[in-house]
């Protein structure tokens, strides 16, 4: 004879669920409802192959006819990582189970107790299978009964430090700071900045009126062999003859260490005359980089030129796609940031990889997932959460879930007043037809569009949230206003309003 599960009151369980959630500090409404998850089709399957567990799995086991978790322990071991999909199983031997949805539904709750950040995430897929080929209680018995959850393989620390180690080298070629392994000058920077300052002449021939200012650009490279300066370059300056004054000096800054060769170094030094009739000498930090290790890995200036053009955005959320070939735009918006004051001015950063690996058709729009947050005190903890991002994607197809990402991101910061939505011009996003779900004006900075045709689905997201949208060079500020049959310049190209889209209709 069956032995069936003893039942229980489920909205009663439900209902303590609802209080347990309202007294927490921190509450977290689920995304995901058990009923609507149990409401879904039904895969039938002889019996689930315990055999076949995948690396990146774990099972949630519960004994035949119960909802009591065997395991729950095991569970802690997957926490930090992202959630892909959880299969539920269970076993059917008779035409007539009277209670196994109320078995179903108490099995779910108590995973939702195990695990209630699995119910939080929108991007997991669910699974219900049944197994059919028990013919009795005990062989039922001899079953498995759980949920099978498949997690994000861990990123391993070696990725980590490949991307951190890329991502350092973008920023350090576009500031030009000297590689670690360059040669350096005895006693370092600061004592080459002094014995300039102090051997260089001021050009007082050249520089006679009261407020006036020149600068000289001094380049250079060592010589292995004798470990002095060679190949130097003095531009710019007050006139050619003290350059030539400035160079002979240079050139008395002998013996630097060794080090790899090929380095170009850089220096400015400034010449000025105060109002007071004051001369002064002010020498630059020491640049340097390796165009050798600098080649194919330069960061792009776009965000920081479009940034420095727009300082009156305040409060912001930026949200930036790490997908692909982004990877110059990352290190550019970390550059900026690494700039004195202006992380301050970012309430939020959201950076997404569409899904975390996640195979296309595993994809669904405002669920893909593969969204990281941070509200950072350093730069550091900025770089890190980058590195998360963008070491948990790689790979799939190329649109995106940018809507989606700026969603999580004014639920996270309903205070942030701008949305600056760092995107990549090749990729559409997935996710527009949830577009007028977005209640603030997006600022849209258009990535990789070099050689390239500009993607109408970015002017798109722009104009219908009433925002702007922004190349290296322009600041298209007039789309708000605009209305169907009108037409918008963009780096050379018109685009008008037909139907609802943008549609490129020729050069200007």
């Amino acid at each position: 004879m069956m032995k069936y599960y003893a039942p229980r009151l489920f909205f009663s369980l439900i209902s303590l669920l609802f209080v347990v959630c309202a007294v927490a500090q921190t509450p977290k409404i689920p995304s995901v409802h058990i009923p609507d998850i149990l409401r879904q089709p039904i895969q039938e399957i002889q019996t689930f192959d315990t055999s076949g567990f995948g690396e990146y799995q774990v099972a949630i086991r519960f004994p035949y006819g119960s909802p009591r978790v065997l395991n729950p322990s095991d569970y802690d071991s997957i926490k930090p990582f992202g959630k892909i999909s959880v299969e539920y199983i269970y076993t059917k031997y008779t035409q007539s189970q009277p209670n196994q949805k109320e078995l179903d539904r108490d099995r779910f709750a108590a995973l939702q107790r195990l695990a209630p950040d699995l119910f939080a995430d929108p991007g997991i897929r669910w699974d219900i299978l049944v197994q059919t080929a028990a013919t009795t209680a005990d062989s039922a018995r001899r079953l498995f009964h759980g949920f099978v959850i498949t997690y994000q393989p861990p990123v391993t620390e070696a990725r980590k430090a490949e991307i951190k180690g890329e991502l350092d080298m973008l920023v350090d070629c576009a500031k030009k700071r000297p590689p670690s392994d360059a040669p350096k000058f005895p006693g370092g920077t600061d004592s080459l900045q002094q014995f300039l300052e102090r051997n260089v002449k001021f050009p007082k021939d050249e520089l006679k009126t009261k407020g006036i200012s020149r600068a000289a650009l001094i380049e250079f490279q060592i010589d292995p062999l004798t470990h002095s300066p060679k190949k130097i370059r003095v531009t710019k300056g007050a006139s050619a003859k003290h350059n030539e004054h400035i160079k002979a000096m240079v050139e008395k800054l002998t013996d630097w260490g060794k080090g790899k060769p090929g380095v170009e170094f850089a220096v400015v030094l400034q010449f000025s005359l105060g109002e007071d009739g004051r001369a002064r000498i002010d020498c630059g930090p020491l640049r340097g980089y390796r165009p050798e290790d600098c080649s194919g890995l330069k960061s792009d200036s776009l965000v920081m030129k479009v940034m420095e053009r727009n300082k009156t955005w305040k409060k912001m959320l930026v949200v930036e796609d790490v997908t692909g070939s982004m990877m110059p735009f990352v290190a550019d918006l970390l550059l900026w940031n690494a700039l004195k004051g202006n992380l301050q001015n970012t309430e939020h950063f959201v950076f997404f990889n569409d899904g975390d690996q996640k195979e296309t058709y595993e994809k669904t729009v405002g669920a893909t997932g593969g969204i990281y947050h941070t509200k950072p005190k350093s730069v550091d903890v900025l770089e890190e959460v980058m590195i998360s991002a963008i070491a948990g994607g790689e790979g799939g197809d190329t649109p995106e879930n940018d809507i989606e990402a700026i969603l999580e991101g004014l639920q996270k910061c309903p205070q942030c007043e701008e949305v600056i939505l760092i995107a990549d011009n090749n990729a559409t996003p997935r996710d527009l037809e949830i577009l007028e779900k977005i209640n603030k004006p997006v600022h849209v900075i258009l990535c990789g569009t070099a050689y390239r045709k500009i993607n109408p689905a970015h002017l798109l997201i722009a104009w219908k949230t009433k925002g702007s949208l922004h190349t290296i060079k322009e600041d298209i500020t007039t789309l708000a206003g605009m209305q169907e049959g009108q037409s918008v310049v963009v780096m050379g190209k018109t685009f008008k309003i037909l139907n609802g889209k943008f549609v490129e209709t020729g050069k200007m």
